[in-house]
């Protein structure tokens, strides 16, 4: 049986430098900046959004290129694997090309929802 990558010691997946290792880390920021974007509004608000879009586009870069052709070529259901993880990376950047033309004292005062794949966080307050 397969272990997950979230199971499996750094040097399990090939050492601090590893692209699983960097990939892992980059998934327990993302958890983390997002608790952090769910209490914050305003100028915190925007920064934390900023930090998130540079982790997310790197993050799906190095998949997209590293990480998929391995997939495809190894393991029966990588094509499938990665079409669906294709499909959220295409949610992230649609939300990504939203929030670019949203100003920020519409996503303070304005009332509108703002959502990431699998979550929904509403400038009102917090949300999952």
């Amino acid at each position: 049986m397969t272990r997950s990558i979230a199971d499996q010691t750094v040097e399990e997946l090939g050492g601090p430098g590893s692209v699983l290792v960097r990939q892992r880390n980059d998934h327990v920021k993302l958890d983390r900046l997002l608790r952090e974007l769910d209490g914050s509004t305003g100028w915190a608000q925007e920064q934390v959004l900023r930090r998130i879009d540079r982790l997310v586009f790197s993050h799906a870069f190095a998949e997209e290129t590293v990480l998929w052709p391995v997939l495809r070529r190894t393991l029966s259901d990588g094509d499938a694997l990665t079409l669906r993880v294709e499909k959220e990376h295409q949610e992230v950047n649609e939300l990504a090309t939203e929030l670019e033309t949203l100003t920020t004292s519409c996503m303070v005062s304005g009332g509108r929802s703002l959502t990431w794949p699998g979550r929904v966080r509403s400038s009102g307050g917090a949300g999952r």
